[in-house]
């Protein structure tokens, strides 16, 4: 019984989610992420969504890097919140499945020195896909800009 509280103590102290290395990102951050993955099988019938504005992994340097070269592209619409103006830069990857598999996170990847890199991942409790099945991720920034 005493180990029963003294962990629910430990646990109250320490939040798992920070001992895991999981950012919350937060409007008004250097960048806001938020990331919808939404599965459908082959004939369109929705299998699973998912939200977060949690991540691991999150390479902030990296992701600067390739927000700034999204929005030389054009990209980016400038909308004001509170009197502040952020950007907003929507970026969506889509996915076919050839085989059965769980799907355990949702990964944004770029190449870095010719090297792919993660620039932040969503871990999830999975999805079960089958050949057929498509995944589409639309990963949402926002950044303040002055």
């Amino acid at each position: 019984m005493n180990r029963i509280i003294l962990f629910s103590f430990v646990i109250l102290l320490f939040p798992i989610s920070d001992s895991f290395g999981v950012y919350q990102t937060e409007l008004g951050d250097n960048v806001f992420i938020f990331v919808q993955s939404i599965v459908r099988n082959s004939d369109g019938v929705l299998v699973a969504y998912l939200e977060s504005t949690k991540f691991t992994n999150l390479n902030l340097s990296g992701l600067k890097s390739f927000l700034d070269i999204e929005v030389s592209r054009g990209i980016g619409p400038v909308i004001t919140i509170d009197g502040q103006n952020f950007q907003v830069i929507r970026r969506v990857q889509s996915q076919s499945f050839d085989s059965e598999r769980l799907v355990a996170s949702t990964v944004l990847y770029d190449k870095i020195d010719d090297n792919p890199t993660i620039l932040a991942r969503f871990a999830h409790d999975g999805y079960y896909v089958e050949s057929g099945d498509t995944l589409e991720s639309m990963w949402t920034f926002i950044r303040p800009v002055s």
